[in-house]
């Protein structure tokens, strides 16, 4: 994955551990270059070399904790875990949990929402001022990174995700203020990056090192993985990406579909749908809105293989339970 340092300011507690990182490389360079000079006196030579070894395991110690921590896939079995489409109009917002605590928001919702409902939701869901460990933003439109500010300012998030390519819309600048503002650890995943977090492993599928230079192709693709289930996160990737990933990856195999681009015509094609072949699919949008979202044809190709459909606009709020074995079942907000 990519650690990318942005051109802001540093934090407090940043600048603490900056400040204490260069003292401690100063004092290692003081006592080295001092313990060569007093060498041939054993006694002084090696009191300050000793010292100079324990200092420079405590440097150690401190960049390790300031690296990110990479780690092995999880096995954890035995978990159950729940996936909320949140019905956050026109937008895009996914919660996911696992018995342990362990959270993963994928987009926040539509900055136009005035009820500020996703607030609502995870104040429900999770608990206000409770711990996000993973929020990842799937591209810089405003209808899906919404109130990603107040989140990343009223909530413990650990890491934020996002695609590498900037816009200039003042929504996304909030964001990355509070980014900033926060302790939260920033990174840009690119495609062939995993992670584990929690029972969940994560794939990432898209973006390519090259971008696209489009803001919805350039979407974070996902897999997420846990017992026996599996999620496939789309944001707002066309029917090209998804061919790129078809002819570049493997093992797309996914339980679970979040259309792209609110089930868009435009993505979700049929060799999409082959290649993953879900057991049930997703769409997020709103009621009546402008786009006409979800597209006719995308809907059609998924009755065509027999895949059901739910989505936010006739469902309200979509909760998936899944079981220790990885079943599932599904609770919808609005009655059919």
């Amino acid at each position: 994955m990519v650690y990318r340092k942005k051109k802001r300011k540093l934090t407090k507690k940043q600048q603490k551990q900056q400040k204490k990182i260069t003292l401690l490389v100063s004092i290692i360079l003081f006592s080295f270059i001092f313990g060569l000079f007093v060498g041939k006196n054993d006694n002084p030579g090696n009191t300050l070399i000793e010292k100079a070894e324990q200092l420079k395991k405590e440097w150690i110690a401190l960049i390790q904790e300031r690296s990110p921590k990479v780690s092995e896939k999880n096995t954890t079995k035995n978990q159950k875990a729940q996936i909320h489409f949140l019905d956050v109009e026109q937008g895009s917002s996914t919660l996911i949990q696992s018995d342990d605590g362990t959270t993963i928001l994928i987009d926040t919702g539509r900055y136009e929402d005035k009820d500020k409902r996703i607030m609502t939701y995870l104040d429900h869901y999770i608990g206000t001022g409770g711990k996000i460990d993973l929020l990842i933003f799937t591209h810089n439109d405003s209808d899906h990174i919404g109130y990603g500010d107040l989140i990343l300012k009223y909530y413990d998030v650990k890491e934020v995700w996002m695609n590498g390519y900037d816009s200039t819309s003042k929504i996304y600048e909030r964001v990355l203020d509070a980014i900033e503002n926060s302790s939260t650890r920033y990174v840009e995943p690119k495609s062939g990056d995993t992670h584990q977090i929690g029972p969940f492993y994560l794939e990432v599928f898209n973006p390519t090192p090259k971008a696209r230079n489009n803001p919805n192709d350039d979407s974070i693709v996902t897999k997420i993985s846990f017992n026996e289930f599996r999620g496939l996160f789309s944001g707002d990737a066309s029917s090209s990406v998804e061919k790129d990933i078809i002819e570049t990856r493997e093992n797309l195999n996914a339980d679970l579909l979040l259309m792209g681009h609110h089930g868009s015509n435009t993505s979700t094609s049929e060799e999409w749908i082959k290649a993953i072949s879900p057991e049930i699919s997703i769409y997020s949008a709103g009621i009546n809105n402008g786009y006409r979202h979800p597209g006719p044809e995308a809907i059609s190709r998924l009755d065509e293989l027999n895949i059901p459909t739910y989505g936010t606009s006739k469902d309200g709020t979509i909760s998936i339970e899944v079981s220790k074995n990885g079943m599932f079942t599904i609770e919808t907000e609005k009655e059919e």
